[in-house]
């Protein structure tokens, strides 16, 4: 009777600075997100109780100055440079496209990239971290 691993080995990756890279913008990505989130929340609560437009509602600006612009567009840009670090993560360790996908997506759904980046630091190790899986089996 043959064992079936249902867990892959994990993708080695020879430098630290593209995980590295990704894990920044994934936490940044992730803050800005539920600030967006709460600033929108905070604008609709602002506009059905103050009788004004959605648009004219202050949101966040009410409480950080120039929220109202500045969150938005943060998060944006980190989201554009989240795209291109994860696309790039994907051209060096080659992680299945679907689940690539769907790690690029959640950037774009409240919590949820802080659950990729946690799948994503699960299956991509660092050939030259103390105790990853490429030294351990390489010690003697």
């Amino acid at each position: 009777m043959t064992s079936v691993n249902p867990t892959p080995a994990p993708v080695v990756l020879p430098q630290a600075g593209p995980l590295i890279r990704y894990r920044v913008l994934a936490y940044a990505t992730g803050v800005f997100l539920l600030l967006l989130t709460a600033h929108v929340l905070v604008q609709w609560q602002q506009s059905s109780s103050q009788g004004i437009g959605f648009t004219e509602a202050k949101g966040l600006g009410t409480w950080l100055p120039g929220g109202e612009h500045w969150v938005p567009m943060v998060h944006g840009y980190l989201y554009l440079a989240y795209v291109v670090v994860a696309v790039d993560l994907w051209l060096r360790t080659r992680l299945p496209v679907a689940k690539t996908a769907l790690v690029v997506l959640a950037g774009t759904v409240p919590f949820m990239s802080f659950v990729a980046e946690r799948w994503v630091r699960a299956h991509v190790v660092v050939a030259d971290a103390p105790g990853s899986a490429a030294s351990v089996g390489s010690a003697a």
